[in-house]
């Protein structure tokens, strides 16, 4: 039995504050609409409770007792997300963070009272204990999923519908021995789980920091996932369930919940190293968007857009990485009772509701900005629901598991070309033997990859997330000024912009310098500085000694003690520089460079057997040689202009594409006599783009020379595809920072030391500044 008052919601003040998440030794114990566990400082009106306060949507295991001490004076929403300024947002979560979660009270009377109705068998009052492990699937049951769960009973209701809490009763190991048999394992799993820690979840307190409170839960949890399931390991996209989950969720429970997910929600080989589960539902994903949304899917064929190159992100994160969080847990409410159903139920609606703008566009380049787009549109979440059912009211698990079976028949055998069927579960040795048919075939045909790499390259959106993680770690080093917009611009007329935004530079800034030493003032008319401090130079008429002013001091100083930054268009930031900061080295050379390696090794075609092996370094000459060839003798001679009368010391009067050759001549000057490999030129290529701050338009360079791209690449390629545009548009965010990167800190005769001579800083330090002008 149960009474109408235990619906009534009451205003909670300041003062007493309580928890509505249980999670506590007795919360199973605890009535169903007791509000304890997690601490709200939510507020329950009429309207239903709002979730207002920094943390209050997590649980509060994860919170601390101080909000203000998490929070560093950010402004931090219900989950933990800072929100910034709508326009000066990077991740999709913090793009509609300015809308609140809030709890409908009439959903959770009709919670309340079935599970009175059909759990409660005695007169007494129902407690969470007395709840089945398990909610049998039932019309009602689904109604209720359908309305939206209350977000204070998500963290009792997901396990029991998804069926996670009966798995781990059923099961003969605890979540502790689990961890326990992998937490000593130092395997390539785990260094790649531990390298992505803090990229997962950038913009949540929980998860910004090696040290942050919800990090090791993460870890924990992953660890477990790869040691429970060797065939599958680790992959990126997991990161983001797990983080998603761990906000609600104690760590055990989102173990077990990850668990059922992989075993029982989504088909086999969902995140498996080839990925070949999620490559048949991209594949039939396409067959349904032919089905239900034609005019859509003509679209996409008219102007050859393949669209898995978008949502396999949103499937392999479950919509964690583009839908608000509020929005992620009402598409999760649904996915944990129906199963993998759900995602091609969300991906036609969010097409659906996002068709107009996708159809308005005529080219490639500008549909696959409005599909990158169309998640951050989604903003009523009533709507998405509601028209994702109905626009796919014909859709069933048995019409979907015949298009699975028959889609991964084609894609077994576009993956097998050779004759070698399919094997769920292939065995190291057939693994092998497979890889070895592979490199056979594309030796002889000149086909880059493996054969399974023709088939869709599934693993070019985590090379893509991984680069806009690598982009994001280097904008936060530089401290996330939010006076820039770092939200990457996908529209057309900033590529038309690209050129005046290249050429902005402020003629009437003073010249300025970094000390590369220490320097003792001895005389009134001397300057006395630091190492790296800026100095002001303010006549530089005499070439050995020059004048200028620190901290509000002037004086004379040496010239070769210092170095002139580049400021023609950014002013010089410490952050960016190699020789003052470490970190930022390994942000670029070590992260950023891989990324992009990986990226322009995507497709690249493999030689014939009696070829040299190729090299990403090599199509950049090749298609910098073909860029240039018909203005070589004009761009030649404005280089040696330039060099001769110092003209671009003022202003950039070179074009990107001259900068470009220049570059990589320099490149090729100071590497190949030392026998440099092209692993570290294409480094110091990456570093040179930085400096001029036109990386972006040197990667459309090379996308964009036809001819040659179609004699280095696949045509499944990154750079042959359209997602060289969006791959553009996340590297211009690097131009709004001021970089001052060493193109020869790897040669390895460099000592990588600042460039003051020997002789002359002994002469100085031994004698008086001025002595040799006496």
């Amino acid at each position: 039995m149960y009474s109408t008052t235990a619906f009534q919601f009451q205003p909670i003040s300041k003062q007493n504050t309580v928890s509505i998440y249980e999670d506590d030794e007795g919360a199973e114990r605890k009535p169903l609409n007791s509000s304890q566990g997690l601490q709200a400082t939510h507020h329950a009106t009429a309207m239903g409770t709002r979730y207002k306060a920094p943390f209050s949507a997590v649980t509060s295991s994860l919170r601390p007792s101080d909000p203000r001490i998490l929070s560093k004076g950010n402004e931090v929403d219900e989950f933990g997300f800072v929100t910034l300024p709508k326009e000066t947002s990077y991740h999709a979560n913090n793009r509609q963070a300015h809308q609140v979660l809030v709890d409908n009270p009439a959903a959770h009377l009709h919670w309340t009272a079935h599970l009175e109705f059909t759990q409660n068998k005695s007169v007494d009052e129902l407690t969470w204990d007395k709840i089945s492990p398990l909610i049998p699937k039932s019309d009602k049951v689904h109604c209720l999923i359908r309305q939206g769960i209350p977000h204070i009973m998500r963290c009792k209701l997901w396990p029991r519908i998804s069926g996670s809490m009966s798995k781990s009763i059923k099961s003969n190991l605890t979540y502790k021995d689990i961890l326990h048999n992998c937490w000593d394992e130092d395997t390539v799993t785990t260094r790649m789980i531990e390298r992505d820690l803090v990229r997962t979840s950038t913009n949540n307190v929980f998860f910004q920091t090696i040290n942050a409170s919800g990090v090791n839960r993460l870890r924990n949890v992953l660890r477990a996932i790869s040691w429970l399931f060797p065939d599958i390991g680790y992959c990126q996209g997991m990161g983001m369930v797990v983080s998603t989950l761990l906000l609600l969720l104690e760590e055990s429970e989102v173990f077990w919940l990850l668990s059922c997910i992989i075993e029982d929600l989504l088909p086999s080989h969902y995140y498996n190293t080839n990925l070949f589960g999620i490559q048949v539902d991209q594949a039939v994903l396409v067959e349904l968007v032919e089905q239900f949304i034609p005019d859509l899917h003509a679209h996409f064929e008219a102007h050859n857009v393949e669209i898995n190159l978008i949502t396999l992100n949103w499937f392999l994160t479950i919509y964690s990485a583009v839908l608000a969080p509020r929005i992620t847990l009402r598409v999760w409410d649904c996915f944990l009772y129906e199963g993998s159903i759900l995602l091609f139920r969300i991906a036609l609606g969010i097409l659906s509701i996002n068709k107009d703008l996708v159809l308005s566009q005529d080219s490639s380049e500008g549909i696959f900005t409005e599909l990158s787009n169309a998640p951050t549109h989604i903003e009523d979440v009533e709507q998405l629901i509601s028209h994702s059912y109905e626009i796919t009211d014909t859709l069933n698990d048995n019409i979907l598991q015949e298009m699975r079976t028959e889609a991964a028949a084609k894609l077994s055998s576009a993956v097998n070309a050779l004759g070698t069927p399919y094997n769920p579960r292939p065995s190291e040795q057939a693994r092998r033997l497979g890889e070895a048919k592979a490199s056979w075939f594309s030796q002889w045909f000149g086909y880059g990859g493996s054969v399974s790499d023709k088939a869709k390259n599934i693993a070019q959106t985590e090379m893509l997330e991984d680069l806009r993680k690598n982009i994001a770690a280097i904008v936060k080093h530089f401290g996330g000024d939010t006076r820039l917009d770092v939200s990457p611009d996908y529209s057309l007329e900033s590529h038309q912009r690209d050129i005046e935004n290249f050429k902005e530079f402020s003629r009437n800034r003073p010249l300025r310098a970094r000390a590369l030493m220490d320097f003792q003032r001895h005389d009134e008319d001397e300057l006395g500085f630091c190492k790296n401090d800026i100095i002001t130079v303010l006549n530089q008429k005499d070439e050995h000694c020059w004048f200028g002013e620190v901290g509000g001091v002037r004086g004379f100083f040496p010239a070769k003690f210092v170095l002139l930054l580049d400021e023609r268009s950014k002013l010089y930031a410490i952050e960016g520089d190699d020789r003052v900061s470490n970190e930022i080295t390994k942000l670029v050379r070590g992260n950023l460079c891989k990324s992009l390696r990986r990226i322009f090794e995507h497709g690249l075609r493999r030689p014939s057997v009696l070829g040299t092996a190729l090299h990403p370094w090599h199509f950049i000459e090749d298609s910098i040689d073909h860029e240039i060839k018909e203005q070589f003798t004009q761009i030649l001679g404005r280089l040696v202009l330039c060099k001769t009368f110092r003209l671009d010391e003022e202003q950039k009067v070179l074009q990107p594409n001259e900068m470009l050759f220049r570059a990589m001549h320099l490149i090729n000057a100071s590497h190949d006599p030392l026998n440099i490999s092209a692993d570290v030129k294409l480094r110091s290529l990456i570093c040179a783009g930085l400096n001029e701050q036109c990386l972006h338009m040197w990667f459309a360079t090379f996308c964009q020379c036809t001819d040659v791209t179609e004699r280095w690449y696949a045509p499944w390629s990154f750079i042959r595809s359209p997602a060289w545009f969006q791959i553009k548009c996340e590297l211009r965010l690097l131009s709004k920072y001021a970089f001052n990167l060493s193109l020869d800190y790897e040669v390895s005769n460099s000592s990588h030391t600042e460039p003051v001579k020997q002789d002359v800083q002994d002469m100085l330090i031994k004698h008086h500044l001025f002595s040799w002008m006496s």
